[in-house]
């Protein structure tokens, strides 16, 4: 889930930090740069992680500023597909449950991806699963008893399998003016905002909420005993 990559950069520093410690200065200036960013094709940047080389600072003309040749490694939250992750539910749409990890909320599972007998109750506005053997229409999961029916929670842990990783190019538009954003333009899906997501898998034996395979253990040794 978190990996290690190489980077060359140049850092500046400005004048009023001269009389710091260079070392944190250039980390400073390397987190507000890379931390929280997309490195496009191989994940979100959190955090450096150490400083290899630096060379002399230089003062270039114009500004004042003292300019670091470094290279450093940088930590990424790099899922591969196929990997197995606990996170929590975030929110429920018609559409796709969102997943938080608590430093990256683009995790979403479509209903294709949840197990079978899944449907999403409008009055509750949350998927759920009956666990019933067979293989129920929309019209009898409806009908379905909803204490035998197993929620998705917003704040639950979920555990999930990594199906897809999808990127997105968004180009820049027009600068916005808050003053006359509209209801629709904040509430704007934040799947189709988000240029990093991750599709998730929930329809395996043991993914899902974690209580619900603890109970189910729970129970397993109640009647073993």
């Amino acid at each position: 889930m978190f990996n290690l990559i190489a980077i060359k950069d140049t850092v500046p520093v400005a004048p009023k930090a001269f009389g710091l410690d260079p070392a944190l200065c250039i980390q400073d200036a390397l987190n507000k740069k890379f931390a929280n960013k997309l490195i496009p094709d191989r994940g979100l940047g959190l955090s450096v992680f150490d400083i290899l080389t630096a060379e002399d600072g230089r003062v270039t003309w114009g500004n004042g500023q003292m300019y670091y040749k470094v290279s450093f490694r940088l930590m990424l939250f790099a899922p591969f597909v196929g990997e197995v992750i606990v996170g929590k539910v975030l929110s429920c749409t018609p559409s796709y449950i969102r997943i938080t990890l608590g430093f990256f909320e683009d995790i979403y599972v479509p209903p294709s991806l949840l197990p079978p007998n899944s449907m999403y109750d409008e009055n509750e506005r949350r998927f759920f699963w009956y666990s019933g053997e067979q293989d129920l229409d929309a019209t009898a999961l409806a009908n379905t008893l909803k204490s035998e029916r197993f929620y998705y929670d917003p704040g639950e842990p979920i555990r999930f399998r990594v199906d897809t990783i999808e990127w997105h190019e968004h180009e820049p538009g027009p600068p916005v003016d808050r003053s006359q954003t509209t209801e629709e333009d904040e509430e704007k899906d934040p799947k189709e905002k988000a240029g990093y997501v991750i599709l998730a898998n929930v329809s395996e034996q043991g993914l899902g909420l974690t209580n619900w395979w603890d109970e189910a253990g729970d129970e397993y040794e109640e009647e073993a005993e």
